[in-house]
């Protein structure tokens, strides 16, 4: 299965990065080695996360030791990321009902 970020998970990710590399001392790259395990994870075992609130089509992984979790859904041979939320923050669900809108 293949991993695709879609250009709705843009600003979730500079954010990801902006925060990390702003606090050094939270280590850049354990943040970057937990990332790579989460896509790992969503695309050898795509169905395992939770679904996420009451969106059926979207699942939400938690990247370990982080407050980040991608948002995906799955289509035939692809995991789509359609978000990376700041979980200490408000959700952005306006961002899913209009992605889920034109898939």
């Amino acid at each position: 299965m293949r991993l695709r970020y879609l250009p709705t998970a843009e600003p979730g990710l500079r954010w990801m990065r902006n925060y990390y590399r702003s606090r050094p001392q939270l280590g850049m790259a354990a943040v970057s080695l937990a990332l790579a395990i989460a896509e790992r994870t969503i695309t050898d075992h795509p169905e395992s996360a939770a679904r996420f609130e009451d969106f059926e089509l979207v699942r939400e992984y938690h990247i370990r030791g982080t407050p980040f979790s991608p948002l995906y859904t799955v289509i035939p041979d692809q995991v789509l990321v359609i978000d990376v939320r700041d979980t200490r923050g408000q959700r952005s669900v306006e961002v899913l009902r209009k992605f889920l809108a034109d898939l």
